[in-house]
């Protein structure tokens, strides 16, 4: 097994296994959604929505795009969205990212 995948799948755990920051990655399965939505729906200051988003796109999981002044979010990780989709399956999760 190559050590490399491991290690990147590793720190991805990692940074999926805050609840808020696995929130904003099942959220953003449905929608691209810039900070301020996020922060709503999560009901999280601006601030720690910021260092969440942050250390998810320094991952490689989700990405953001500019629009004027504001920057919406996508997840780009195809590997951790469709195991976090299997996850929900395997589990009989309702996910409710509102």
């Amino acid at each position: 097994m190559d050590n490399m995948w491991l290690e990147d799948y590793s720190e991805k755990l990692k940074a999926i296994g805050h609840p808020v920051r696995l929130k904003i990655i099942l959220g953003l399965m449905e929608n691209e959604c810039n900070v301020s939505k996020i922060c709503n729906g999560l009901q999280v200051p601006q601030a720690t929505t910021s260092q969440h988003l942050s250390i998810l796109k320094n991952k490689g999981i989700i990405e953001g795009r500019r629009e004027g002044t504001t920057v919406c979010y996508k997840v780009v990780d195809d590997g951790v969205a469709e195991m976090l989709k299997k996850l929900t399956e395997v589990c009989n999760v309702e996910v409710d990212c509102t």
